[in-house]
């Protein structure tokens, strides 16, 4: 999985939407610094190492990571810090225990440990103050209750869920993240999946894996749904949401042309391998009246065969949305 999350992080970068990252980028200068930012699964930390590099947060940000994974937490934490080493912003440390804490490490984080950075007299350049947790980020714990004067400190001024609400209960997420964000605070939904997964060159049983893989997401995956994008956009005003900007996101992966060399560019070959792994065990859970063992091994095989010789190609839709929750 870990190998996965950091090979997609260059078609990421070619999907992402440039209006709605921009205005994600411009809503977040106009926030009292330090912006107080939450990434809901934050993986193995390719979203924030993207926006230090492109410069894309703020002079000073509380940056809280959550991912249920440890072993995405471990990865994060042994690579971020080098990563953003280039860039122009530099971590600082939010607890003794070091500038990656996690819940194992600390315990139930208390909201001024993990929103509210100590960033003292720094003025020279910019400063992220970055917290690691392993933890449900949908879990009623991640959010602290309102203090007397009916101010939550804990409180997001943004959420980021990049490639997230596609694979998790979208109500329910909804739900959590109106409830970490301060009133008018941002939900930053990136690379969210909307129905439509296509290879090339074709092949004859391409319509019936692609309905089946998408039916696997709808009726058989724990939780997830193959529309979510559409669905987001629909969901957003029921759960006190306002839609600022949308747009697609689409993942184009492609070998190389002979102009641009061999191969497919940086680990987009691992990512692929991922793919058709998916796709695979999506389709294994299937019985046989539905899908035929020999023809998802025929069709795999071909896949393979085709990535091995830099032949496939590969189509992901999605859709980016930044949305705001409307003050009372």
């Amino acid at each position: 999985m870990q190998s996965y999350l950091a090979a997609k992080r260059t078609v990421d970068d070619r999907a992402l939407n440039r209006r709605v990252l921009e205005r994600f980028s411009d809503e977040l200068a106009g926030i009292d610094d330090p912006a107080r930012v939450v990434e809901f699964g934050f993986g193995v930390g390719t979203m924030i190492e993207r926006l230090a590099e492109w410069g894309r947060l703020p002079e000073r940000t509380s940056y809280r990571a959550i991912d249920r994974d440890p072993e995405n937490v471990a990865v994060a934490r042994a690579q971020v810090s080098d990563r953003l080493e280039p860039t122009e912003y530099r971590i600082v440390d939010d607890h003794d225990s070091g500038w990656a804490a996690t819940r194992e490490d600390v315990g139930t984080v208390e909201p001024d440990g993990v929103e509210t950075a100590d960033f003292g007299e720094r003025t020279d350049g910019r400063s992220i103050a970055l917290t690691l947790e392993v933890g449900d980020a949908l879990s009623p714990e991640t959010v602290a209750s309102d203090d007397d004067a009916g101010r939550n400190d804990a409180c997001a001024d943004a959420v980021i869920a990049a490639a997230f609400l596609d694979i998790v209960d979208l109500e329910r997420a909804l739900e959590a993240i109106a409830a970490a964000l301060e009133p008018g605070g941002l939900l930053y939904a990136p690379i969210t999946f909307d129905g439509a997964t296509g290879f090339a060159p074709s092949h004859p049983l391409d319509d019936r894996i692609e309905r089946a893989y998408h039916r696997h997401m709808d009726e058989i995956r724990d939780a997830g749904a193959s529309t979510t994008g559409r669905r987001l956009l629909s969901s957003l005003p029921e759960h006190g949401f306002e839609t600022i900007v949308a747009g697609g996101s689409d993942w184009i992966v492609r070998p190389r042309s002979a102009d641009e060399g061999s191969g497919y560019p940086a680990a987009e070959r691992t990512f692929l391998e991922a793919i058709l792994e998916t796709v695979d065990e999506a389709l294994a859970a299937y019985p046989t009246d539905v899908l035929e063992p020999a023809d998802r091994r025929a069709w795999l095989s071909t896949r393979r065969r085709q990535l091995e010789e830099s032949e496939l190609s590969f189509v992901g839709h999605h859709i980016d949305v930044l949305g705001r929750l409307e003050s009372d």
